[in-house]
């Protein structure tokens, strides 16, 4: 997909960012009925892709070269202690399918994935903030699109 650039006009804009629901669309669809299995191993992945020790640096020193905010040890930490916590939270937890029964009152609690989630990521926090975002939109079964901040943005890939 291409980026949008600062020249782009109005309507190149809108024709990327439908093309980008639409792919997105279409890959929650197919993911939003894979199981709690497959849910859990696709937040989990996610997780540790961020936590690797090699990743982590990388996004941790683009984070403070990018956005000239904090230092990068401080960012390395974060972004590996909010994952690790989020990971322990989400641990065993239901979102998918049946979650919960009160037979008492007769009353089933089911948990379905609602589509495409917006994650807006904060120049502060351009590492930690979406791939929390997205560990949590996959756990539930939903596509998510990352917006990042023009400050904090910058392609990384690990």
């Amino acid at each position: 997909m291409n980026d949008i650039a600062s020249g782009a006009t109005l309507a190149d804009t809108e024709r990327i960012v439908a093309a980008l629901v639409e792919r997105s669309r279409a890959a929650q669809r197919r993911f939003e009925h894979a199981g709690q299995a497959t849910l859990d191993t696709a937040a989990e992945a996610a997780a540790w892709a961020i936590m690797e020790p090699q990743c982590n640096r990388l996004l941790a020193e683009r984070a403070v070269s990018d956005t000239g905010l904090g230092n990068a040890d401080d960012k390395f930490r974060k972004n590996y202690r909010k994952t690790l916590g989020l990971l322990r939270d989400l641990h065993g937890v239901a979102t998918t399918g049946v979650i919960a029964r009160d037979e008492a009152n007769g009353i089933v609690e089911i948990a379905r994935a609602v589509g495409v989630v917006v994650a807006i990521t904060p120049s502060t926090n351009p590492a930690a903030t979406p791939a929390n975002k997205i560990i949590n939109a996959l756990k539930c079964g939903n596509a998510v699109i990352v917006a990042p901040s023009p400050k904090g943005y910058r392609r990384a890939r690990c």
